[in-house]
This record gives structure tokens, C-alpha cells and sequence, in this order.
């Protein structure tokens, strides 16, 4: 009875682990897909119509920070539960690895999911930050553009020399966007390694 229990309690660890890898790998891909579409929609646009879907932009960005988010916490519940399935802390002593025959459980590739999701969750520290930033300048350059348009009586001149401004924190928007979208790129070959493997 107690080895059935036993056994019961690592296929549930098992499910719940290998369950938050591939929810944080789809969370992954929808922020991908999110930011490639909004650098789809701003790229290669005039300035007047990237101030036009300055209320999009935001709420693009505001999605892809919330799967972001889920992203990053189904990653941490990920990487909590593998230390009860066998996968060392980084603070705990070194664990002996089990027999493959103990239980069924593949504790190196265990290891290794976890291994590689927290090499995940610091790069998604680092794209959220980037996320942060482009949703930084992008605000400032919608309340930028109200001033300068208030200033200069509603200026209808495309050139973007003429914004001031406004028009070079969209750029840096932009360019922050970009990287946000580099990282995103890493960030899904490293969660669709760790689903691979987690199975």
C-alpha cells in the first residue's frame, strides 16, 4: 500500500511538472506570436500612422506582458517542483542518482528540464525588461505628440525631423521592440527544448 502511494505521489509530480513546461512553452510562443505581429503592425509605417495605433500598441504590449507573466510563472512552478522530483537546488546538497529502474523517472533528464528552464526564466528577465522599456517609449511618444501638437497648432509635416520628440521615442521604441523581439526568438528555442525533453 504505501509503495502504491509512493508511486502515486511521483506520476503526480511527474504530470504537474512536465503540465507547467509545456504551459510556460505556449505561453512562450503566444508572446512571440504577440510581438511579431505588433512589430508586423509598426515596422516600415509612417510616423502620423504609428501615433494612430498608439491605443493597439498598448494593449499588444499589455497582452504580451501578461503572457510574459505566465510565461515566467509556470516556469517557477516548473522549477519548484523538480526538486522534489530529484532535480537539485542550486543550494542543497548534490542528490544520488537513483537507479532508472527506481520508479520509472529519468532523473538526468529531469535535470536537465530544469537546468534549461532556468536558463528560460533569466532570458524572460531580460525580455521583460526589453517589454517594459518599448512600452515605456511608446507611451512617451503618444504624450509627446499631444504636447507638440499643441505647441505647433496640429502640424500636418510627415517628416519625422519636424516631431521632435515624439517621433525619437518611437524610434527607440522601436529598436527596443526589436530586441524585446530577439530575446522572445531565444526564449521559445529554450522552453520548446525543455517540452521536448520533458517527455
Amino acid at each position: 500500500m504505501e509503495m502504491e502511494m509512493e508511486v502515486e505521489v511521483e506520476l503526480t509530480w511527474i504530470a504537474l511538472f512536465q503540465r507547467r513546461v509545456v504551459m510556460a512553452d505556449a505561453h512562450c510562443h503566444k508572446l512571440h506570436g504577440l510581438l511579431r505581429g505588433l512589430f508586423g503592425v509598426l515596422d516600415g509605417q509612417a510616423w502620423r500612422e504609428m501615433v494612430a495605433v498608439a491605443e493597439e500598441t498598448r494593449r499588444m504590449l499589455e497582452s504580451a506582458s501578461t503572457e510574459l507573466g505566465l510565461a515566467i510563472a509556470n516556469m517557477g512552478a516548473a522549477t519548484l517542483l523538480a526538486p522534489g522530483g530529484e532535480a537539485p537546488r542550486a543550494w542543497a546538497p548534490a542528490v544520488p542518482l537513483r537507479s532508472v529502474d527506481d520508479g520509472g523517472i529519468d532523473v538526468p533528464r529531469v535535470w536537465l528540464v530544469h537546468f534549461r528552464l532556468q536558463v528560460a526564466a533569466e532570458t524572460a528577465r531580460r525580455l521583460h525588461d526589453r517589454l517594459e522599456a518599448t512600452r515605456v517609449h511608446v507611451c512617451a511618444a503618444e504624450h509627446l505628440v499631444a504636447l507638440e501638437e499643441d505647441d505647433d497648432g496640429g502640424d500636418d509635416d510627415m517628416a519625422p525631423w519636424m516631431h521632435g520628440l515624439s517621433a525619437s521615442e518611437q524610434i527607440d521604441g522601436l529598436m527596443e521592440l526589436r530586441e524585446t523581439l530577439n530575446l522572445a526568438v531565444d526564449l521559445v528555442a529554450m522552453t520548446a527544448m525543455a517540452r521536448e525533453e520533458v517527455f
